[in-house]
């Protein structure tokens, strides 16, 4: 008998200290959350940013963009052409956008200026009235360092430049002459040291090295 209340004496002895114990363990938390990586804008110098040819196609509802002298770091492209157009009589802003990896230094896209629906057969609706808007470009690097050009662009008809034979830039308030040919599409864009021409029969600038003033 003696024996058994011994044990059970022991017993109600060791129970509190279970109880402290348990009460004084506390969780501890951790943040399994990855360390958010800090994106570096690069700002490049003339010398340093890409050249770029926006060739028209021969309806001139499509553009041909073409990225030449990207650093040989820059992986991916990312691209917004942003143009006004006409809809029963009214100016709209218009849009199309995209990325596109780079693995040789030059890269090209066509960039349509309109929609398309292909379930069963290609169908376009073409944008009219398109006449300028600018081009935006992302380039990200291997490392994730990231800089940014953006640029205006015209865009004329053979038809449009018989009356003056004038192409230009108002927001850069620069404008050159060309002889047109008929049927031919012509946009002026602004590269980092020249305003270029190109027309819809050649992949070559029309117009080139036109020091900026």
């Amino acid at each position: 008998m003696k024996k058994l209340n011994l044990i059970k004496t022991i017993g109600l002895l060791l129970i509190p200290t279970v109880l402290l114990s348990s009460c004084g363990s506390k969780k501890v938390e951790t943040n399994n959350e990855p360390t958010p990586t800090v994106t570096k804008l690069i700002e490049l110098t003339p010398e340093e940013q890409p050249y770029i040819k926006l060739i028209p196609r021969a309806d001139g509802h499509e553009l041909k963009l073409i990225v030449q002298k990207i650093n040989s770091n820059v992986s991916e492209i990312e691209y917004e052409l942003i143009y006004t157009a006409q809809d029963n009589g009214m100016e709209i802003e218009k849009g199309v956008s995209g990325n596109i990896a780079v693995t040789n230094g030059s890269v090209q896209r066509d960039l349509l200026l309109g929609t398309s629906s292909c379930t069963n057969g290609c169908k376009y609706k073409y944008d009219t009235g398109v006449s300028n808007g600018s081009l935006s470009l992302t380039l990200i690097s291997n490392s994730g360092q990231v800089s940014t050009y953006e640029t205006p662009f015209g865009l004329k008809s053979a038809t449009d430049l018989k009356k003056d034979k004038t192409i230009g830039l108002p927001s850069e308030n620069f404008s050159t002459t060309i002889t047109p040919k008929t049927g031919e599409y012509y946009v002026i864009i602004k590269n980092a040291l020249a305003y270029s021409v190109f027309s819809s029969n050649s992949s070559n600038p029309l117009v080139s090295e036109t020091p900026l003033e």
